[in-house]
């Protein structure tokens, strides 16, 4: 990478009221990340809410990824946000990795990209022409580079270039709706994305990681002569009791919390606590057999993968161990309310 240009941008992002200190972009073992210039200082990477970009905003004009309407943005910032993303973002890697992930599940066998659909994993239905794809492709790449607020999704210049573990906390987020990364990082600069378990974080990212979570795939069982449905799309908080709600087709519970590495006995406390308003229901019952679903499914994908040979075959084998694996971490209940921490 040329230094110089790097440190142009970032002048140029400071001019627009942006903040990068002490950062530069470079490859490392996740790909282009960004790293601190003097590893032994903190750094400082903050993009103030009137630099987000809605996904919404964002389109393909000749292969380049650009904001479609840029009067509410200071001057010269549209031109900038082009030149940034064709340098470092969508231009650099990101184009190129989520066409090679997405090319590589369309390559695995047709018994598998139903179970991926069936379990809401993946859909290839949403590839609907050759001339969408690329356009499909930067929605995909833009997902798994946003931030998400009010129900809307927003790129985050020069914070979204940071590299995700599960490890580490989480987005810097301020009263005047800014993001960003602080604190000294003597190696690669890596922030936890969201809170999300193992499955999803791959088939939404494109990466394998040890998440301490694993929320409920869409599974139906039958509860003591009743369906229950379970709900394993959209987002929610993962410490607070799951929703249980009446629908036409009967009752549905919105993406149980199953498994907790660091916490076992949340898992089922919460389950438990949602339950009690529904006197039909046995708390403890229906959470076992949850469990028991999402630990089939989980062995179904894998015992289909087998037939593929395909390099994306070992890597969603590995997202769905991953997953099993935070899966068994359930243990007991809670004697006290849990608080968030």
């Amino acid at each position: 990478m040329d230094r110089s240009n790097w440190i142009n941008f970032i002048d140029e992002f400071r001019s627009f009221g942006g903040k990068a200190e002490n950062v530069i972009q470079r490859k490392g073992p996740f790909g282009l990340g960004l790293f601190a210039i003097n590893p032994q200082c903190p750094i400082n990477i903050n993009v103030p809410n009137h630099l987000l970009v809605s996904a919404e905003n964002i389109e393909l004009h000749d292969g380049n990824a650009v904001i479609k309407r840029g009067r509410d943005y200071p001057t010269g910032y549209p031109d900038w946000f082009r030149r940034y993303q064709a340098s470092y973002s969508w231009g650099a890697e990101g184009e190129t990795s989520v066409t090679k992930f997405e090319k590589n599940l369309l390559s695995l066998p047709e018994s598998v990209l139903k179970l991926l659909k069936k379990y809401g994993l993946y859909s290839h239905d949403r590839l609907t022409s050759d001339s969408d794809f690329r356009h499909t492709m930067l929605q995909q790449f833009l997902r798994s580079r946003c931030i998400g607020r009010q129900g809307r999704l927003y790129v985050m210049p020069i914070a979204e270039l940071v590299n995700h573990s599960a490890n580490v906390r989480s987005w810097v987020t301020g009263s005047d709706g800014s993001i960003g990364v602080l604190g000294v990082h003597k190696n690669e600069i890596l922030v936890k994305y969201s809170n999300t378990d193992s499955l999803r974080r791959l088939m939404t990212y494109g990466f394998n990681s040890v998440e301490p979570i694993c929320f409920s795939l869409p599974v139906r069982v039958l509860h003591r002569g009743q369906e229950i449905t379970i709900s394993g799309l959209g987002k929610r908080v993962w410490s607070r009791p799951p929703l249980i709600r009446m629908t036409q087709h009967g009752l549905v519970m919105e993406k149980p919390l199953l498994g907790h590495r660091n916490i076992p006995k949340l898992p089922k406390t919460l389950f438990v606590e949602a339950c009690k308003e529904h006197c039909d229901i046995v708390g403890n019952e229906l959470f076992d057999q949850v469990c028991q679903s999402n630990t089939v499914a989980l062995v179904n994908i894998l015992q289909t993968l087998k037939i593929s040979k395909a390099p994306i075959a070992r890597q969603l084998a590995q997202g769905c161990i991953d997953q099993l694996d935070s899966l068994s971490f359930r243990t007991g209940q809670l004697e006290r309310p849990f608080k968030m921490p």
